[in-house]
């Protein structure tokens, strides 16, 4: 499954999605159901340029957004 992730290019992976979904279907039919179904929301950022990569695979952004919540939830209650 994670060899669907390092593929070079969004139609590559789509393909080995395929791949992996065809091989363990008769094992995990449902779990492969929800694959298929949510499989361009998966890949969707392989349709992105590759200098954003860094951006994508890191949650820093998102981390650094929560803190910043969170401090300034902290003045709001203290304050109040």
């Amino acid at each position: 499954m994670i060899s669907t992730f390092v593929q070079k290019d969004q139609a590559s992976a789509r393909e080995q999605l395929r791949h992996v979904v065809d091989e363990l279907r008769n094992r995990f039919p449902k779990a492969m159901t929800s694959l298929e179904e949510v499989e361009y929301d998966i890949l969707a950022y392989m349709a992105l340029p590759r200098e954003h990569g860094a951006q994508i695979h890191s949650t820093n952004p998102l981390e650094r957004l929560n803190c910043e919540i969170r401090r300034r939830t902290d003045v709001v209650l203290y304050v109040s």
